[in-house]
């Protein structure tokens, strides 16, 4: 590669770099400044505790775009691309998240009101 070429490739590293930090700032404010209180104000008018509209509601709200695209690809261009997607991350989502949360957790404990200080 001549020295103009390896430029170009840095430019375009450092562009999608900064593409991408943007991205994720604009998204973590629109769900700080509307999916939050959207998710609030439906828990509320349910009276669902906030626990589990942080684990139901927030799941599903995130969740939808991938849906969504994936029902586009799988009924509009008859793709089976689609139920891969959302097989594989169903199971990344059960087993590495839910078990990485455990993980993280500083008593390795989940307590619960019901069945004692050592529910798992």
């Amino acid at each position: 590669m001549d020295d103009e070429n390896k430029d170009n490739v840095l430019l375009k590293c450092i562009g999608l770099c900064l593409l991408s930090f943007i991205s994720f700032w604009c998204q973590s404010v629109v769900t700080e400044e509307r999916l939050v209180p959207a998710l609030n104000v439906i828990a509320d008018h349910w009276g669902i505790p906030d626990d589990i509209a942080g684990a139901t509601l927030m799941a599903s709200g995130a969740s939808s775009p991938e849906l969504l695209c994936t029902l586009i690809s799988l009924f509009v261009t008859h793709s089976s691309l689609g139920l891969g997607t959302i097989v594989g991350s169903e199971i990344f989502n059960l087993l590495i998240i839910c078990a990485g949360s455990v993980y993280a957790s500083k008593v390795h404990d989940i307590p619960h009101e019901k069945y004692g200080s050592r529910f798992l």
